[in-house]
Parts: C-alpha cells; sequence; structure tokens
C-alpha cells in the first residue's frame, strides 16, 4: 500500500474518533468528559498533518511546466547547453545556469576606438544543426569561429527555428544560418574586429539567407536570375519570427519587395542581395 493510501487511511479513522468522541460528550457529558483530550489530540493530528503532505504523498504529481528544449528552466536551450564548444562555460542542463554572456563595446568597427571596439564576455557558441535551422560557412561552420554570440541573439535564432518547424513541419528549406561573431573557444576569444564584416563584433547580430520556394538549402542572391527562387511569403514570415523572439534593432535588406518590409525595422542597405542583415538591441545595455 501507498504512503498516499497510509494516510488517507489513518485521516479517515482519526476524524471518526474525533467526530463519535464529540457526539458522546454533547449527549452524555458526565460520562465522556474524559474523551474531549482524545478528540482534541484527534483533530491536532488531522490540522497539522494536512499542510505537510510530501509530494510523493498525492495521486498525481506536480506537473513540470519546462519547455522541451529546456528541461532546467534556465532561458538557455539543452542544446547550447551541452555544445562541446561552450564546455569551457560548465554549463549543466540539469541545473540552472546563469546567463553568462554580455555584449561590450561597440558592435562596428567604424564606431569604436582603443577599448570601446566591441567584443563578448562568455561568449556562446550557437549548435549548427537545430530545429528548423542550419548553419551555413562550411569553412568557418567546421571550425566554430564564426557562430558565437550573446545568449539574446542565439535564443532569437533557437526560438524563430522552431517557429519555423512548427509552421512548416521538416520539408526544405529550412531557415539558412550565416555568420554571428568570430571566436575561438580555444583561446577563450570572442568577438572584436573581423576582416569578413564591419560590424558583427559583439555578438548582437547574425546573416540569414532569403528563402527559396524550391527544397535547397543553397544561397540565393535576388539581385540575380536566381530571383524566380525567392519565397517573399516565407521571408517575411521569418522575419516576424525572429522578431517576436527579440527586441530586433534593425534589419538590413536589399530588395524592394515591400511584403517583407516591416515598419521601423527593416532598412534598405546596398551588399545584403545575398543575405539579410539581423542586429538586436543590446539586452544589457549600451553603457559597458
Amino acid at each position: 500500500m501507498s504512503k498516499g493510501w497510509i494516510y488517507k487511511l489513518k485521516l479517515l479513522l482519526l476524524s471518526t474518533a474525533a467526530i463519535t468522541t464529540i457526539v458522546h460528550t454533547i449527549t452524555h457529558p458526565t460520562r465522556n468528559l474524559l474523551l474531549l483530550p482524545i478528540a482534541a489530540m484527534a483533530t491536532m493530528e488531522i490540522s497539522c498533518k494536512k499542510d505537510t503532505l510530501n509530494p510523493s504523498d498525492y495521486t498525481e504529481q506536480p506537473t513540470d511546466n519546462c519547455p522541451w528544449w529546456d528541461t532546467d528552466c534556465d532561458g538557455i536551450s539543452n542544446a547550447v547547453e551541452t555544445n562541446d564548444a561552450n564546455s569551457y562555460l560548465y554549463l549543466n542542463p540539469d541545473l540552472h545556469d546563469y546567463n553568462p554572456s554580455l555584449a561590450r563595446g561597440w558592435p562596428c568597427s567604424t564606431q569604436c576606438v582603443g577599448t570601446d571596439c566591441g567584443w563578448i564576455e562568455k561568449a556562446l557558441n550557437m549548435v549548427n544543426y537545430g530545429t528548423g535551422y542550419y548553419h551555413y560557412n562550411p569553412e568557418k561552420r567546421d571550425v566554430d569561429h564564426d557562430d558565437w554570440g550573446v545568449l539574446h541573439l542565439i535564443n532569437m535564432i533557437e526560438g524563430a527555428g522552431r517557429d519555423w518547424y512548427d509552421y512548416y513541419g521538416a520539408t526544405k528549406p529550412r531557415i539558412g544560418v550565416g555568420d554571428l561573431s568570430w571566436g575561438d573557444a580555444y583561446y577563450e576569444s570572442f568577438g572584436g574586429y573581423w576582416s569578413d564584416h564591419v560590424c558583427h563584433q559583439n555578438g548582437l547580430e547574425v546573416d540569414m539567407r532569403y528563402v527559396r520556394n524550391d527544397t535547397f538549402e543553397v544561397a540565393l542572391n535576388i539581385a540575380s536570375t536566381d530571383s524566380i527562387y525567392f519565397d517573399e511569403e516565407k521571408t517575411g514570415k521569418l522575419i516576424d519570427f525572429l522578431i517576436a523572439h527579440a527586441n530586433v534593432h534593425y534589419i538590413y535588406i536589399d530588395t524592394l519587395h515591400t511584403s517583407i518590409r516591416r515598419t521601423g525595422i527593416t532598412f534598405h542597405l546596398g551588399g545584403h542581395s545575398d543575405h539579410f542583415h539581423v542586429k538586436i538591441v543590446d539586452p544589457d545595455g549600451t553603457s559597458n
């Protein structure tokens, strides 16, 4: 017999004894006056035990409200916490970890002067293949040199990927994710000047591919003859998913297609015909 049933049976017996004693005392006050202490003790036993049940005493256990992708509810996905590239941070998917990452300095080399040049403190590495997305640029991807950022940027990408999968299923193409910020886990050096980019210095920015209307997960240049493969609707949906998961500062696009524009967020900038550029607001402020 389980502890829960034993306790319930005990409560029933004590309750019966208490009620019987009280009734007999009322009907035969002189004869059962000595039984009042027994009734009092039984009542105290019931009231004391009522609020001290162990979770195992309940038939149905409390539900775990943590999402499947973050089983310790700390805001850092299991994928990130178990990523070998992040082992230097000693993250544990079974324990609550605090966000270690901070964006330092400025995102662009044109803004920095001396020590104000951007870098990332305790950067997080994005998993190359996640739910609903894939990381392109294999020459950089395979050595983990282009996919470091702050937690909010990683969460935006992973969150948009999950939304993408929930909306479109497992069909390809998935979301194509390019460069975040430079990094080297061996030297624990992250961010800073990167010859491939003017910005991308402090883990707040990511390049992403426009979505194709076929099943191929390859580059798409919307300023070339390949523009016939441009899926406006899905690209707009991707932008909405990104905005839903982060405080997006701006998105640079190189297209006149109005269906993917978002007022106050998307801006036209040349040089972005084969990808668009997303920058989030610095979650810890710009004073550091």
